[in-house]
């Protein structure tokens, strides 16, 4: 399967608007090492097939992420 139907798959039926932010609702998810984390953090409602694909989906693009300001191209300093 290519990353775009995988994508479009992921986000089929998705309702994003109205999902509560609730932390012990979230998993954790680290996309680099122990040394470096990045983590991100996604849905723990979503059933295991689900999580699975955003997860490899997350990992393949991780380089699209501003991890840190200096990520931020573009950007000037002092907005941030």
């Amino acid at each position: 399967m290519d990353t775009q139907t995988l994508a479009k798959d992921c986000m089929k039926d998705l309702q994003i608007v109205g999902w509560p932010l609730i932390e012990d609702q979230l998993w954790k998810i680290n996309l680099e090492t122990s040394e470096v984390p990045q983590f991100v953090k996604i849905n723990s409602k979503f059933d295991d097939q689900y999580s699975e694909q955003l997860e490899v989906l997350l990992y393949e693009f991780k380089d699209v992420f501003a991890w840190t300001y200096k990520d931020l191209k573009g950007i000037p300093p002092e907005l941030v």
